[in-house]
């Protein structure tokens, strides 16, 4: 398939036939002028691109239209019938195609689809008009991206998308089949709607035109619906070799989701050629797929097309999919769009020959066990009709993926959309993880509607630099401190002897630098963020094991201001099973009125020092409420035993202390502590410590270093401080059970 693009008043030809490059290699441009000098430019991207132009009456030079077609349609023709009928002339039977004519005597665009020809796209642009056969371009061309929130709400209560004119984009439309758009000066556009076309030939004929081709590929579902496509593919004209046939299976899912279509085994040899294709729900490119198909769409079979066309490109130009598509609002809209994609990225036309209306699946299965049993073994027709594997459910697909759901649901931007709620979403999340009913479906489309709005933004290619010393200034002493890069800690590691490792590189590392390895004979300090404590040793909720009483969620929207770390209801549920209901909200009433010193002798540590999730965490903090720390000062006097025996002896005689710290926006809170061998040298080791973390030297997000190495150092001048750009500002300390500052 080609990529058409056009532009009327509007100078950003160049950013379309850019933005289609993915379609074709090839490039064919042409500017018309249209009536008052107003421009009108066409683009065709592809692999031999032309523009034909249609010459002014009497062999005048100038060109009075253009045309950019995209599919299989006669020039001459739609000419001819656009000088006769207007722009419902360019709507014709036959072949699907897709059109856009320039014409310079009305300063106007014409775009038109033959049928569920490629799709076409218009939106406004400044005082012009710009067109193309992907949102993508439009976008490139500086089109706002800002979602269409009707179509959105509508497409995750529904499934619905691609029924109607509206894209997921607030200023995108989409021209529709057999349809004409007239794009004018003025803003000025006129829709026609031509026509259904001629009425279907039937399944049987769909199934039989679909498979015949030579190289074609059978996408295999199981029961009869494969069976019958199966059949149809190994009847039709013989063929060089094996029919290449491919399923996908789910072998992480176990049971019948890891079985092939039991159609096959009763084949005889040489037949087909099978191949089957394993996924995990986990591990789906969901970012490539939505990339790549540029809206989202309701059916997870979407995805296993898309993959599986992506790996058979150059293998095969048609994969029939067995799969039955219903005459619904999640049918054949998106499919079309999704073919459309997938034949101009990869060269894989798909087929989807299956469509019926509901209400006939009964008499469908009839009529397909009548075409299986007419080609295949007996064997193979029993084999399918007692079928062994299974398609995953949408909420087979959700459970393994519920950790980055919940994640996701939890974020700022999730509970800022106008169609969501995350109260009941979070709610459906949970029943559907406990196994009671719940509607995966709904889930699943606010859950790709999410990683759309994600892939239209900018992704960023650096990787994590190597984290520097960052200084600060104490009294008549500076601190460098160093942050440790580790692996994710995940529950049950023997986490003092893992951090204790990483210490020991970075003070290797250190010790190769004459200044640090200098300041290491000096007292120095070892902190441990708190959250990773709490993880090794199991201490997190998941969300959708908190279920929010009606208490917690008063208290959240009565303590959001004053406790923001307690500010949703699975936070503030969890801190009332650590604190007490009364405690608890009598902690809350004294937070809001300010009275921080009744707070803290209200509330008890254990439910102060919760961790609300944050969707940028490293997980699980992104997914679930971690409750303090069991003993943090028996884990940091652990992790000075395992440092006597990772490091050095003369580093370690000079280590003053371990620290377990919790570090926010509200300050650092010393969690837990242990002296080490040098402890008197460091005067009150604790406020020390929270003021060193009081700026959050390890980071909130996936930076990886919940390990800092605070070394004391010669005090260099507040130049030198300056140029480094190192300069940290010091917060009050807190200790932990103290009020935060405010």
């Amino acid at each position: 398939m080609a990529g058409l693009g056009a532009t009327l008043n509007s100078l950003t030809i160049g950013q379309i036939s850019a933005a289609l490059t993915v379609r074709g290699t090839g490039v064919a441009q042409c500017r018309l002028d249209g009536i008052g000098g107003i421009p009108l430019e066409l683009v065709v991207r592809g692999v031999i691109p032309a523009i034909p132009r249609v010459i002014g009456e009497g062999g005048e030079d100038e060109t009075i239209a253009a045309f950019a077609v995209d599919g299989i349609a006669s020039v001459s023709q739609l000419d001819g019938r656009y000088a006769e009928e207007g722009a419902t002339g360019l709507v014709v039977d036959g072949e699907p195609y897709a059109v856009i004519l320039a014409d310079a005597e009305r300063a106007e665009l014409v775009l038109a689809r033959g049928g569920e020809g490629p799709g076409l796209y218009y939106a406004p642009l400044g005082e012009g008009w710009v067109a193309a056969s992907e949102p993508g371009a439009l976008l490139a061309a500086g089109v706002c991206p800002a979602p269409d929130p009707v179509t959105v709400e509508r497409f995750v209560r529904e499934g619905a998308c691609d029924d109607t004119a509206a894209t997921f984009f607030a200023d995108i439309r989409r021209v529709e089949p057999w349809q004409a758009v007239v794009l004018g000066t003025g803003g000025a556009v006129r829709v026609h709607q031509v026509g259904a076309g001629p009425a279907a030939d039937g399944l049987l004929h769909a199934m039989r035109e679909a498979v015949t081709t030579e190289r074609v590929g059978i996408r295999l579902t199981a029961g009869a619906a494969g069976a019958a496509v199966l059949a149809s593919a190994l009847e039709a004209a013989p063929r060089s070799r094996p029919l290449p046939v491919h399923s996908a299976t789910f072998p992480g899912l176990g049971g019948a989701f890891a079985h092939t279509p039991a159609v096959l085994v009763p084949l005889p040899y040489g037949a087909v050629q099978p191949t089957v294709h394993s996924f995990a729900p986990e591990s789906m490119d969901l970012d490539g797929f939505l990339r790549d198909v540029g809206e989202p769409v309701p059916d997870p079979d979407a995805y296993l097309l898309w993959a599986i066309a992506r790996s058979v490109a150059g293998e095969i130009d048609t994969l029939v999919d067995s799969g039955l598509d219903t005459a619904s609002a999640t049918g054949c809209g998106w499919f079309a769009r999704l073919s459309d994609r997938l034949r101009a990225r990869y060269g894989v036309t798909v087929r989807r020959p299956l469509r019926v209306e509901p209400g006939d699946d009964e008499d469908l299965r009839d009529e397909l066990q009548a075409v299986a049993a007419r080609v295949l073994p007996p064997a193979a027709v029993r084999y399918a009709s007692a079928e062994s594997s299974a398609r995953p459910t949408e909420a087979d697909l959700l459970l393994p993926l519920r950790a980055d759901l919940a994640a996701t649901f939890m974020s700022e931007e999730f509970a800022a959309r106008p169609w969501n709620d995350r109260v009941a979403v979070m709610a459906n999340l949970r029943e559907l993880s406990t196994g009671r009913r719940g509607d995966a479906g709904d889930l699943m489309r606010r859950y790709l509607v999410e990683r759309w709005l994600a892939t239209l933004a900018q992704p960023s290619t650096e990787d994590h630099e190597r984290p520097a010393p960052q200084d600060v200034s104490m009294a008549a002493v500076d601190w460098s401190r160093v942050p440790v890069q580790t692996e994710r800690f995940v529950p049950g590691d023997p986490l003092a002897a893992k951090a204790a490792w990483h210490v020991s590189t970075a003070l290797a590392d250190l010790t190769s630098d004459k200044t640090y390895s200098a300041a290491l004979r000096s007292p120095w300090l070892a902190v441990m963020s708190g959250k990773p404590v709490s993880v090794s040793q199991r201490r997190f909720s998941p969300l959708w094991d908190v279920s929010p009483g009606a208490a917690a969620r008063v208290l959240s929207r009565f303590a959001r201001r004053r406790l923001p770390r307690l500010g949703d209801p699975w936070t503030m549920q969890v801190a009332i099973a650590e604190g007490g209901l009364a405690r608890v909200a009598a902690g809350a009433l004294a937070a809001r009125l300010g009275l921080w010193h009744w707070y803290a002798r209200l509330v008890p540590p254990a439910a102060m020092n919760v961790f609300a999730p944050r969707p940028d965490a490293v997980a699980p903090g992104d997914s679930a409420v971690v409750r303090a720390p069991w003993k943090p000062d028996e884990f940091a006097a652990a992790l000075v035993d395992a440092l006597r025996l990772a490091i050095p002896a003369e580093a370690f005689l000079t280590l003053a202390g371990c620290a377990v710290v919790s570090a926010d926006d509200a300050g650092a809170r010393v969690l837990g502590y242990a002296p080490g061998p040098l402890a008197d040298a460091i005067t009150d080791p604790i406020d020390v410590v929270a003021a060193l973390c009081a700026d959050n030297p390890a980071g909130q997000a996936d930076e990886h270093t919940p390990v800092i190495v605070a070394v004391r150092a010669p005090r260099r001048s507040a130049a030198e401080r300056d140029v480094k750009g190192q300069r940290a500002v010091l917060r009050p300390p807190t200790r932990a059970g103290q009020s935060p500052s405010h």
